[in-house]
């Protein structure tokens, strides 16, 4: 009897110590996998605290390469603006340019086509000796605003009291003068017109000539 539990008391004992040290075992398995945990975040922190310096120039240098692309672009949509706004301005010039001589082509052949009227009316005028008769009145308010008109587009005499100039003149008639009026504008024979500085007809005149 003595016997059997002696040996109970011994097996209880033996399991114990089992017990202890296997706690014993956990505990240090616990704290070496802590150590390693804790040496592995050390590690982790060192890689990410020194990142590596080649990967850094090599985005470094990427950036640089976009930075020198995009500039270099940039430079060529300056040049193609300010080459379409030169292109622009130009345009405009030659339309307000052509523009500008089809008014004045117009304003010509209409000028041109008119210019026998006025003649015709001159003629009448001329023809007319009693100037205070209502004929000659209503004809002479005829011929002024039918020449304002033509003014309006452009037209102006051509001036005779002056020097002849051979550009502006036409001499049809010469007679002899003295050496003080040799050259000179003597009469006007039919008027000159020009538009602009263009002369749609010389003043044909009749000049001195000395002998």
């Amino acid at each position: 009897m003595s016997a059997g539990k002696n040996g109970a008391g011994q097996r209880a004992e033996r399991h114990s110590r089992e017990k202890e040290a296997s706690g014993s075992d956990q505990v240090n398995v616990s704290d070496e996998a802590r150590a390693k945990a804790a040496e592995g975040t050390n590690d982790t922190e060192k890689n990410e605290e020194a990142p590596d310096t080649g990967e850094l120039e090599g985005k470094i240098e990427e950036l640089r390469k976009q930075l020198d692309e995009a500039q270099a672009e940039t430079a060529i949509y300056r040049e193609e603006a300010a080459r379409a706004k030169a292109d622009f301005y130009n345009f405009r010039t030659r339309i307000e340019r052509d523009r500008a001589r089809d008014r004045v082509l117009v304003a010509e052949g209409t000028v041109d086509a008119l210019i026998p009227v006025i003649d015709n009316l001159d003629r009448t005028l001329q023809a007319i000796s009693d100037t205070d008769s209502p004929i000659y009145k209503g004809v002479s308010m005829v011929q002024r605003q039918f020449f304002g008109v033509l003014r309006g587009l452009g037209l102006e005499v051509i001036d005779t009291n002056c020097p002849f100039d051979p550009s502006l003149h036409e001499a049809v008639m010469a007679v002899e003068v003295e050496d003080g009026e040799d050259g000179k504008i003597l009469e006007e024979l039919s008027k000159g017109y020009r538009l602009g500085e263009k002369v749609l007809r010389a003043a044909r005149v009749k000049i001195g000539k000395r002998p």
